[in-house]
């Protein structure tokens, strides 16, 4: 039987590996998480596993010294890269860098009427809890991965936080002071 060569109907992409995905799917999936702003995706396990991570997107607006917006240029610039003050602000942090293990708002109690896990110059032990994390109605506990005195808290009460975000600065050089 001879083949039509002008055929038209699309050959089929074969699936990547073991994930079921071809590679059209994976550029649309990657392009749903740009408009989403989705950094992070993950499906499967194993060998099926497909892990997809791209850097976010930052906006920064110019501000004059006073703190008022000036609008002397563009209202805002879209960077990658923070600003050179933020830069050297985080080379100065010195210590265990607590981060979220989920997306969701920060609380530093646990009731608005209680006081905080922690404060600035708290110590703290291995395991002791810092902070709690609500997502999707749930209350994750965040805990100290080392004992030592919180030096810095970089996000405020009800804040929103990512996977990743930096929460607290703990020192486990210093001890308890007794």
């Amino acid at each position: 039987m001879p083949t039509d060569a002008k055929n038209t109907t699309p050959a089929k992409e074969t699936p990547l590996y073991e994930t079921g995905l071809n590679f059209s799917q994976i550029k649309e999936l990657m392009t749903h998480m740009k408009k989403e702003g989705v950094t992070h995706f993950q499906m499967g396990e194993g060998k099926t596993c497909l892990s997809l991570t791209r850097e976010k997107e930052v906006m920064y607006i110019p501000t004059s010294s006073d703190g008022h917006m000036s609008f002397n240029g563009p209202a805002f610039e879209m960077n990658s890269v923070p600003p050179p003050q933020e830069a050297a602000k985080e080379e100065v942090q010195k210590g265990c860098v607590v981060t979220s293990p989920v997306v969701g708002v920060f609380y530093d109690s646990p009731a608005p009427d209680q006081e905080s896990y922690v404060t600035l110059g708290s110590y703290v032990k291995k395991g002791d809890v810092l902070c709690i994390i609500e997502a999707m109605k749930l209350m994750n506990e965040v805990t100290s991965p080392v004992s030592g005195q919180v030096t810095e808290i970089l996000v405020k009460k009800a804040s929103r936080v990512e996977f990743g975000h930096k929460l607290f600065i703990i020192d486990p050089g210093l001890k308890e002071e007794i």
